[in-house]
């Protein structure tokens, strides 16, 4: 996350410096961790469960933690680095990037949904909010990545080498 929108950001827009970034993003951090409930001690892993039981109690916050954050903080970040590669390399277009995000937004609609739901099956408190934190700066970055491909388009793609989304630089 952020690994290409922030430095965009800060070269080439006025919206904010990294001094404003630091501290917007250390505020969340730190509100997210005073609205962190505290953890269950009950709490017990059920049993091994197939594809579709494990995302319906993961939806519901009963699975633990990590099994929710991991698999798809990893898969978000890989298909989020894949799609700027291949737009720093022009082999996308502005309406593939799009689509790529638009795809994207209801399995990070249920991930942020099971993190949120599920923060009180961890091991500690910390470990809930930086999962919570996390999924908060996702949703900053899918915000930013809007924000850079409607208001600023030259910094994303190279305009000059896309022939039929050319109107789409404007």
């Amino acid at each position: 996350m952020f690994i290409n929108t922030l430095p965009l950001v800060f070269a080439y827009t006025q919206l904010f410096d990294a001094l404003e970034a630091s501290i917007f993003l250390t505020a969340v951090f730190c509100l997210v961790y005073v609205s962190t409930p505290d953890l269950t001690r009950t709490w017990r892993p059920g049993n091994k469960q197939n594809l579709y039981n494990f995302l319906h109690s993961a939806w519901l916050g009963q699975a633990s933690l990590w099994r929710v954050f991991w698999p798809f903080f990893l898969l978000v970040n890989a298909v989020l680095f894949y799609i700027d590669y291949r737009i720093n390399n022009v082999t996308y277009t502005i309406a593939s990037w799009k689509t790529v995000h638009g795809m994207l937004i209801l399995p990070i609609v249920w991930w942020v949904m099971a993190i949120w739901r599920g923060t009180s099956n961890s091991k500690r408190k910390i470990w809930g909010a930086l999962a919570r934190t996390l999924a908060v700066y996702l949703i900053l970055e899918f915000l930013l990545r809007f924000l850079l491909s409607n208001q600023y388009p030259n910094t994303l793609f190279d305009c000059r080498l896309l022939v039929i989304e050319y109107g789409d630089c404007f």
